[in-house]
This record gives C-alpha cells, sequence and structure tokens, in this order.
C-alpha cells in the first residue's frame, strides 16, 4: 500500500528506529546488516525494511527470519523513491537511522592500534551520540567516516559541508521538506539538501561501516550507468554552484565530485572523547 501523507510528531521522539532500503538482496541483508545489527543487539522491533513492491516483499519474507525485524514495507522502486516513502511513512521529528543493506561490520579509530582501526565497541553508543551531536549543533542529520580504513579517519566530529555517505546515517525525520528526485548520487544530494536548510550537517569521523560501494550484487547499481552518474554530477553543480565542484582525483570510473561551501571560510571541528 503506498504511503502519501507525513504524519506529524507534537513532540520529538527520543527513541529511534532503523529504516533499511532493499532490492533484490534478501540473503545478502540476511547475512550481512541483519546480522551485524543482532550482533550489537540492536532490537528487532527498531528495524524496518522499505522494498520495491508486493512480490519483493512476499521474497524477504519467505528468505528472512521474521524474529529478525520489526516489518516489511512496500515502497517504490528507485533508491531516492524509497528514501521519500521512509521519510513519509514515519512522523516528522522522528529520529531514524538509515543502513545499507550490505553492511558487514564496523571500524571505529583507535590512535594505539597497528592500523589504527578496531572493531566499534558499541552501534547504540554510536547512534544515540550521532543524535545527540547533531541536536547540540542544530543540524538534523549526522553521519560517519565515508572510508573504512583507519589511516584516514580521525577522532573529531564535524559540522562543516561534508559528505554523509549514504551507507549509514541518521536524520531528525524531515518530512516532504527534504525530497529526493534522483537515484544517483542521492547520498550528496541529501547533503546539500540539509546543508542548503540548516547550514550544518554532523560527521563523525572515528566510525565507519564496512561496505562494497558499487560491488555487491543487486541493489541500485542494477541500474548505474557512467551517463547518469554523469547527469546527475551535472545537475548536481547547476543546484549547488557554491557547494559543489568536480573532482578529478578520484578514480572510481565514474565521475567524482567533492564537496566545499565556498561562502565560508571557517569551520568548527572538535575532537571526539
Amino acid at each position: 500500500m503506498m504511503v502519501s501523507k507525513t504524519r506529524k510528531l507534537k513532540k520529538p521522539s527520543n527513541d529511534w528506529v532503523i529504516a533499511i532500503p532493499s532490492y533484490k538482496r534478501t540473503e545478502i541483508l540476511k547475512e550481512k546488516t541483519l546480522s551485524v545489527l543482532k550482533h550489537y543487539g540492536i532490537e528487532p522491533q527498531r528495524i524496518y525494511i522499505f522494498v520495491a513492491d508486493d512480490s519483493e516483499k512476499e521474497a524477504y519474507k519467505a528468505a528472512l527470519d521474521p524474529g529478525s525485524y520489526n516489518k516489511i514495507i512496500v515502497a517504490e522502486k528507485g533508491l531516492h523513491n524509497a528514501r521519500n516513502v521512509i521519510n513519509r511513512y514515519f512522523p516528522v521529528g522522528k529520529k531514524i537511522v538509515s543502513a545499507d543493506d550490505d553492511i558487514r561490520g564496523f571500524i571505529e579509530f583507535s590512535e594505539t592500534a597497528k592500523r589504527k582501526e578496531v572493531p566499534l565497541k558499541s552501534l547504540k553508543g554510536l547512534i544515540e551520540r550521532g543524535f545527540k551531536e547533531a541536536d547540540a549543533a542544530g543540524a538534523r542529520l549526522w553521519g560517519v567516516y565515508p572510508s573504512a580504513n583507519g589511516f584516514f579517519m580521525k577522532n573529531t566530529v564535524t559540522t562543516d559541508l561534508r559528505l554523509i555517505v549514504g551507507s549509514f546515517w541518521g536524520q531528525r525525520n524531515p518530512g516532504k521538506e527534504v525530497t529526493l528526485d534522483f537515484s544517483e548520487k542521492e547520498d550528496y544530494l541529501r547533503t546539500l539538501l540539509f546543508y542548503s536548510k540548516d547550514k550544518k550537517v554532523v560527521r563523525l569521523n572515528f566510525v565507519s561501516p564496512q561496505t562494497a560501494y558499487y560491488k555487491t550484487p543487486g541493489g541500485m547499481q542494477l541500474n548505474r550507468t557512467k551517463e547518469n552518474q554523469e547527469k546527475a554530477v551535472k545537475e548536481l553543480i547547476k543546484r549547488y554552484p557554491d557547494y559543489v565542484a568536480v573532482n578529478p582525483h578520484r578514480k572510481s570510473g565514474f565521475m567524482e565530485i567533492r564537496l566545499r561551501d565556498k561562502t565560508r571560510s571557517k569551520t568548527k571541528t572538535t575532537k571526539h572523547t
């Protein structure tokens, strides 16, 4: 059943849920993200899975342990459409954590470890820290470091314009105020939509999810092409010329961009404790 209305909370909820958009990845979801959430003691009643259509819902119900999640909701095909349905499904102001379906773990920065990284100790602690930092900064969007490599991670929390990577992030649900209209580079689009409204996004640079960008079978990359990526990049540059520029140094094979607020010279960085 389609979700067409956004419910509103009279007061922001102190509780949070996890929303997982998934497409043709029943076994991957079961073996990776749901298994990881179970490892970290995330209660199944917090977990909502959003799928493309009724046939996908039946496939997921048949493949997944019913005790590993709360609900499977029919959204719409296309990642940006699924994200919009998620925002309409939950009340405005609700704390929502979005997780990709192919997360195999989390690491956190460690100054004393040989590779400067160790397995994340507490996922609940991370989520609660993310919302606490965002609320304190007056931001509605928070995220983590985009690359699971301790040598690049830092023991900091930032509030300037930086990519909030789409594999794992949290938001105070903005409802229809933040609506995505394309799937390619949707994490950049979402970051820019929130930043243009709040002038801040929070990033915890000491934690990163372990996932294979562009490589896991199924999911959004079934329809990913260089042409679509280039079209999305050009549209983002057109919409946000003060925030977006082409990044010629990335070697992914796709056109890449970087984010920087050209209207501001100072940024705020705090050390993680």
